[in-house]
């Protein structure tokens, strides 16, 4: 298996934090399909908190579609909060979604923000510098009978050794194989969860239950 490559950790500086956001406009419907697809069956109401939210525009869809949910959106870049702060007050859903500056990797952070009905965290994992003490922060975040969702990359082997210069192999090449989180997870005692593979091949899920 192909040696894991760290990534830069946060996007920073308002202008590219724009642009990344018109760009992730384009296509966030059909990139998030399978996790919109799981909330709804899920049929979760009540508090919810993303982390590595990005401009929120996930969270934004959720809430649309979801109208008993609140939401808490945080990441680690102070302009990528503000242009989700841009987004919700554009759709007018800044009395149920509110953004945050957060690190996942913060304890006392993470645990003034309270507890959640579900915890979730999409394409942020692979940037976390401890990903055994974020995910732990996050699990202690789940309300009882709550759940713990994580959707990222997955490294492939042959996709990490592509001489290929892309933002996106670059995240490959820096997130984790499904027996790394196992692992991590194991670590962690937490039990109840699930690592699914999700089209395209180079996505995955976790999905972990707190009873």
């Amino acid at each position: 298996m192909s040696k894991r490559i760290r990534q830069q950790e946060a996007i920073t500086g308002i202008d590219r934090a724009r642009k990344y956001a018109e760009d992730q406009k384009k296509y966030v419907k059909f990139l998030y399909a399978p996790l919109l697809k799981d909330v709804k069956a899920l049929k979760l109401d009540g508090d919810f908190l993303e982390i590595g939210a990005g401009p929120g525009l996930l969270s934004i869809l959720i809430a649309e579609r979801n109208p008993n949910v609140n939401i808490t959106i945080a990441d680690i870049s102070s302009d990528m909060v503000t242009v989700a702060d841009e987004y919700v007050k554009a759709k007018n859903l800044q009395n149920r979604i509110h953004c945050l500056v957060v690190d996942a990797n913060d304890e006392s952070t993470i645990a003034r923000l309270g507890q959640f009905d579900l915890v979730y965290s999409t394409f942020s994992m692979h940037h976390w510098k401890e990903p055994v003490k974020s995910i732990s922060n996050l699990w202690s975040s789940v309300e009882d009978n709550g759940l713990l969702y994580i959707y990222d990359f997955k490294r492939v082997w042959w996709l990490s050794h592509l001489p290929i210069k892309s933002g996106d192999i670059d995240s490959i090449r820096a997130s984790y194989t499904p027996l790394e989180i196992r692992n991590m997870l194991k670590k962690l005692n937490i039990t109840n969860s699930e690592v699914k593979t999700r089209f395209p091949f180079f996505i995955q899920s976790i999905i972990a239950c707190k009873k």
